[in-house]
């Protein structure tokens, strides 16, 4: 029957999980104690990289390829106990053993990530094409709850970080068909990442409650598309690219009674996308050229939208019967970098 009692108290603590709680007695030799400790740990991520050889017209003619990553990783920790105290004679002595201890822990992470590359047809007539694009999004997030009464004490702590990362190019060369007469190169990369991290922790004791949250999400990616083709009389090559980052993070902390906590973190993000094309033919050359960056940091509260877009184009236009070209250079570019805005909690 003894058995029986103390596997069912087993049993009961089990069940209640996080929780601890005694009452009191003022008897001889009366004591009572209880402790817990729990922990939580989300880790999560990917990797993906693709690549394609441009090989229209029987010959190599150009590539693109990319590489993308994005994961996350939370942990937690806390514990707690009770334990009984004798009072002072003044206080009408007898022993005290009335309290309870609870903590909650949750955490998420992770991040999906793809890239992909192909040959494609960039418009009507004589063309040829390649490009290669990544998009990335990445999490990390904790939260921590301890609550405490009577002669009892609890306290934890939570922390993660996330990041993610891409990197694109394309390039597109001489053609194998002899329908092109001019020659050149057209290329173009691009990349942007973003790294965040926080850390807090919580304490109750006697009579009280913290709640601390914390929370960092992060989307990125990167393209590049690089083409050449013949209009009428006209050849050209050009290339696109971009590259993008988003941050949102948020944190909060609530106190009641005697209970403490704190949480503090941040990110960092940025990203940059290059063109370049020269074209030559018998009579002329056209180069262009476009850089762009952006870059931007914060604490949590924070949030984040950065991007960098441009292109390059030339192009070499003949007429028939006559000696000579007609040359044309384009660029541009445009880049964001919007300021971190503090959200209130």
């Amino acid at each position: 029957m003894k058995k029986l009692f103390v596997g069912l108290m087993i049993a009961g603590l089990v069940m209640f999980g996080g929780n601890a709680l005694a009452t009191d007695c003022n008897g001889p030799e009366c004591s009572a104690e209880g402790n817990f400790a729990i922990n939580t740990f989300a880790a999560g991520g990917g990797l993906d990289a693709h690549g394609v050889l441009l090989t229209r017209g029987g010959g190599l003619s150009g590539a693109a390829g990319g590489i993308s990553g994005a994961g996350g990783i939370g942990i937690g920790d806390a514990s707690g106990s009770f334990a009984s105290k004798k009072l002072p004679w003044w206080l009408g002595g007898g022993t005290l053993t009335l309290g309870g201890a609870k903590a909650d822990l949750s955490n998420t992470a992770g991040g999906f990530t793809n890239t992909s590359a192909d040959q494609y047809d960039p418009g009507p007539g004589k063309n040829i094409g390649v490009y290669s694009g990544s998009k990335n999004y990445a999490i990390t997030s904790g939260s921590l709850h301890v609550e405490a009464w009577g002669v009892a004490e609890s306290h934890g702590v939570i922390a993660g970080a996330a990041g993610q990362a891409s990197l694109d190019g394309s390039i597109v060369g001489p053609s194998p068909l002899p329908q092109w007469d001019t020659n050149g190169v057209t290329l173009g990369v691009a990349g942007q990442g973003s790294i965040g991290a926080y850390a807090g922790g919580a304490g109750a004791a006697a009579l009280g409650s913290a709640d601390v949250d914390a929370r960092i999400e992060m989307w990125g990616g990167s393209y590049s598309e690089s083409y050449r083709g013949i209009d009428g009389n006209t050849e050209y090559m050009g290339t696109n690219v971009r590259a993008y980052t988003t941050v949102s993070s948020d944190s909060n902390v609530d106190r009641q009674l005697i209970g403490v906590g704190v949480v503090e973190g941040g990110w960092v993000a940025g990203g940059a996308a290059a063109s370049l094309t020269v074209q030559k033919s018998d009579y002329g050359v056209a180069k262009a050229g476009a850089v762009g960056t952006y870059s931007g940091a914060g604490e949590l509260g924070c949030n984040f939208n950065g991007s960098a877009n441009g292109y390059t184009y030339t192009s070499a236009q003949s007429a028939p019967g006559f000696k000579g070209s007609v040359m044309t250079s384009q660029a541009g570019m445009q880049v964001s970098s919007g300021p971190s805005v503090r959200q209130e909690n």
